[in-house]
């Protein structure tokens, strides 16, 4: 039966480390501003161990054999510092600062194995991909609404961003992806083909790829290309294989008419599809010059409360040809959530502009319209509504069609038509356009510092890429640098107290 560690401090008579230092060690040790102090009370003494109960009741295990509490913390320790496994169970083992922040007070409490450590992750994410339910998320939100209600942080104002984070996986032409997805899937089925179609894989099998491309003209590598979606055909008739990374790639790459595969079009191949076999999940896109194969990040903090901290109540990943327009809605239904409160203020960018996206708050400003500004622009003056033509300065006060439409006299000299109709969707647009364009200088500015948040959780990627393969691993990480991001958030804020204001 599943049950959790205990989250009172004790102290042993012998082993406390502060009785083992000098005076000025153990005041920093002791000093309750410290970080390591924060980290304990603001975070691992807010994990709701409950949240992850169903990951030993429903395999029959029973209890952990180590503190939840602890092996979250660890996570996001690891993440903060930007340690290996490896050195994050030697520090936690040796290190008493970390160790306090963990609530291992004492140099007799003992800190979970890396198998332990392993074990639990690898169950998070065999969970999520049985149940759908992510529960570090369900830990975040939970410990982050503990915090926002000490803090009265009530998120009526909050602002977000995304970024993109690369996979940790080599760029394969289209010729390596499927073959080493070959490589991956194939050996395996060896058993099952038979003697010629296993002699025509062996060859594949032997060959490198990569030498392959680098080595052989663009013919070539085409033709051999064509061969080996053939022979990956037959396969998949042979098996019947109706799903997998195998069946997936194929499909992607390949289109087959009378039984006869052909290679598809470059540009036919989706931004979603199978970057390398490695990390299915990894997604292609093109931003601002940009390249990645990996995932977007979108983060959302609460800002503008006097004498509250700033809080990152949201956090969501996904892959990378997800436009931020689809973040909106649910960042800010996480962010009420968290908080308690009705959000009645959001600044993003243009990026998140759409027509359901206007109307989320009571106010919500996009400091930027993607695309180039139009035409006309929208005015309501005198009781009526004007359509202005910024070329030619001219100002027509519209009618209202019976489909409720706008028309203007269309006065150009080439004009096919009396009258120039404009949309309910034309018109939104130019009132989205006019209202970025009245923004006040300190309403600009407001979005932007957001960046400073999106900094911090790239900070310790390597050339934009995460150590991190898969979906599930990339949330985790994201979950963890939320949590040390909050707990930075409150310390420079608990080094500055200030009343709460109700």
């Amino acid at each position: 039966m599943f049950r959790e560690s205990d989250n009172t401090t004790s102290y042993s008579l012998f082993d406390n480390p502060w009785d083992l230092v000098n005076a000025r060690t153990a005041k920093k040790y002791e000093d309750p501003k410290a970080w390591c102090n924060v980290f304990f009370d603001q975070v691992t003494s807010k994990i709701n161990e409950r949240i992850f109960a169903p990951l030993f009741s429903d395999n029959g295990m029973g209890a952990p054999n180590a503190s939840i509490r602890i092996l979250v913390a660890m996570s996001i320790i690891k993440e903060g510092f930007q340690m290996s496994d490896e050195v994050l169970i030697d520090r936690c083992d040796a290190d008493i600062v970390i160790r306090r922040a963990l609530g291992l007070m004492n140099l007799s409490d003992s800190c979970p194995s890396i198998d332990t450590y392993y074990l639990f992750r690898r169950r998070l994410c065999e969970y999520e991909v049985r149940t759908g339910e992510d529960l570090m998320s369900k830990c975040f939100e939970d410990a982050t609404r503990k915090q926002a209600i000490q803090f009265c942080v009530h998120g009526k104002m909050v602002r977000m961003d995304s970024t993109l984070v690369g996979s940790n996986i080599a760029w394969y032409s289209r010729y390596e992806i499927v073959h080493r997805t070959f490589l991956k899937e194939v050996p395996g089925y060896m058993e099952s083909l038979n003697p010629s179609l296993r002699k025509k894989a062996q060859a594949f099998i032997g060959e490198n790829a990569k030498q392959t491309v680098y080595t052989c003209d663009s013919a070539t590598v085409q033709l051999r290309f064509a061969e080996l979606g053939a022979l990956i055909f037959k396969i998949i008739l042979r098996l019947h294989l109706k799903d997998g990374l195998l069946y997936r790639v194929f499909n992607e790459q390949y289109s087959v008419s009378s039984f006869k595969v052909t290679p598809k079009d470059r540009k036919e191949i989706s931004a979603d599809s199978v970057q390398n076999p490695n990390d299915p999940d990894a997604e292609y896109r093109l931003k601002a010059g940009e390249k990645v194969k990996g995932y977007v990040v979108n983060a959302t903090e609460t800002f503008g409360e006097e004498g509250a901290p700033s809080l990152v109540t949201s956090i969501c990943v996904k892959g990378a040809t997800n436009s931020d327009q689809g973040f909106l809605k649910d960042a800010v239904a996480d962010s009420e959530r968290v908080t308690g409160g009705k959000v009645e203020e959001v600044y993003a960018d243009g990026g998140y502009q759409s027509q359901d996206n206007r109307d989320i708050a009571p106010k919500t400003v996009f400091t930027g319209i993607q695309g180039k500004p139009g035409r006309f622009r929208y005015e309501e003056r005198d009781g009526g509504v004007y359509i202005i033509d910024t070329v030619t300065g001219v100002a027509h006060k519209g009618e209202y069609t019976k489909g409720g439409m706008i028309r203007i006299p269309d006065d150009r000299e080439d004009a096919k038509h009396k009258w120039r109709y404009f949309t309910k969707g034309n018109i939104d647009s130019m009132k989205a356009r006019q209202e970025t364009e009245d923004l006040t200088g300190e309403e600009r500015k407001r979005r932007p510092n957001v960046e400073e948040l999106m900094f911090q959780f790239t900070f310790h990627t390597r050339n934009g890429k995460t150590r991190y393969r898969g979906l599930l691993k990339h949330k985790l990480w994201a979950y963890a640098s939320g949590f040390w991001i909050n707990m930075r958030k409150l310390a420079r804020h608990l080094n500055k107290p200030v009343p709460c204001m109700a």
